[in-house]
């Protein structure tokens, strides 16, 4: 299957993927992270691949407003900034909550 044919129906599978994620985002609505009031191991994992997606296009997996995106938005920010300091593709209202 060639990229294009891909991605062809993406728009159409969004709202499949973002479903996939509600026991992740019930988990994050009633704590911090996975791992409670700080990130650990669990939390990193999760955020590895939203970040990956991130670093090479600039579709939105997530809404702005989605739980996930602001624990992905604070894990970019965590360590000085270092991830985010890595060439990416940012959500712009997520930048316009960081101002």
């Amino acid at each position: 299957m060639t990229l294009e044919a891909l991605v062809a129906d993406r728009d159409n599978r969004l709202g499949q993927s973002r479903q996939e994620l509600a026991p992740l985002r019930l988990t994050l609505n009633a704590q911090n992270f996975l791992g409670g009031d700080r990130p650990l191991y669990a939390d990193y994992a999760m955020f590895g691949p939203f970040h990956w997606a991130r670093c090479i296009s600039p579709f939105a997996l997530l809404a702005a407003d989605d739980p996930i995106a602001s624990r992905r938005e604070r894990l970019l920010d965590a360590f000085e900034g270092l991830a985010r300091k890595s060439p990416g593709y940012d959500i712009p209202a997520a930048a316009d909550r960081r101002r």
